[in-house]
């Protein structure tokens, strides 16, 4: 016959009731949270896989940041090209104007004073500032994209390019365009731009002659500088497309991170509670049963 102490019982008993409150304890949090890991050693590979993804989380978090940054950019240099075309548009119809044989001079030198203020107009936003204080059109530079000299003709300050921004593995966009990439054109098989050609013109229309021929010559350059202004809002719409398309993608994958970890972390909540259900049935017939023994003395044996 085999004999088991009092205090056996109580010890194994006392146990196996708390390893079974344990369980339902943990698959109520699981129910309650969500999460099927209340730490790695619930299931190491498991965790391991979720540790990745919050990784690629986080990545496509600075991404995020990154693309909206540059979306930010490109439209700031979209509207202010857009401005400039306005602006050069403006000028056009005044050197048009200009160009009549039947102005006289007074007039075209009334012309040529708003086209100066014109000019002047373009200057200021090819030296436009972005959200962080640096030249827009500048490049890489930190100082103004253009400085004037004495007489008040603009020489391009900035670097040859810009930033390269990052928006995901192997995705990539330039963060703006430079100040000749749509100020500076050929035209004639001459390099000029719309700086050097606006402030000539106002310049030769003030004088108060030769201002007719001035307006003649220069209504070709204007009308390639137009087209260039038109081909870098063209290749800004491109790059804002881009961030769109990129923009789209990172949601995308995204989402299949948030599914991944669903499945991989998550919990079932109803095989959870279907656990549960069992366990707590479990639990109570032993606590039931525990309470039942341990209220029996030892003349209830003998009966």
């Amino acid at each position: 016959m085999t004999s088991i102490s009092t205090s056996a019982f109580y010890d194994s008993a006392l146990f196996n009731m708390g390893t079974l409150q344990a369980e339902a304890n943990k698959l109520q949090n699981q129910i309650a949270t969500g999460n099927r890991l209340a730490s790695g050693a619930d299931d190491p590979l498991a965790a391991s896989q979720l540790r990745a993804l919050a990784r690629a989380d986080a990545l496509a978090g600075a991404d995020t940041a990154t693309a909206d940054a540059a979306k930010a950019s490109l439209t700031q240099a979209d509207n202010t090209i857009s401005a400039v075309a306005t602006i050069v548009s403006q000028i056009q119809q005044l050197a048009t104007q200009a160009a009549n044989a039947t102005l006289t001079d007074p007039q075209r030198k009334a012309i040529g004073q708003q086209i100066g203020a014109l000019h002047n107009n373009l200057v200021a936003l090819a030296n436009t500032r972005d959200s962080d204080g640096n030249a827009l059109f500048g490049g890489q530079s930190g100082g103004p994209a253009y400085t004037l000299d004495a007489q008040g003709n603009a020489t391009y300050t900035g670097t040859a390019s810009v930033d390269t921004l990052t928006l995901g593995p192997g995705l990539n966009v330039a963060r703006g365009i430079t100040g000749p990439q749509f100020l500076s054109f050929t035209s004639g098989g001459t390099s000029t731009d719309l700086l050097a050609v606006t402030k000539t013109l106002a310049d030769a229309l003030q004088s108060g002659s030769g201002g007719q021929a001035a307006a003649q010559a220069a209504l070709d350059p204007l009308n390639a500088g137009t087209s260039a202004v038109t081909t870098a809002q063209a290749v800004i719409g491109a790059r804002l497309a881009w961030i769109d398309t990129t923009t789209g993608i990172n949601t995308q994958l995204g989402q299949q991170r948030t599914d991944a970890e669903s499945t991989i972390g998550g919990t079932d909540v109803t095989t959870a509670i279907t656990r549960l259900q069992q366990t707590m049935t479990v639990l109570q017939a032993s606590q039931a049963s525990f309470a039942k023994l341990a209220s029996l003395n030892l003349f209830d044996l003998i009966k």
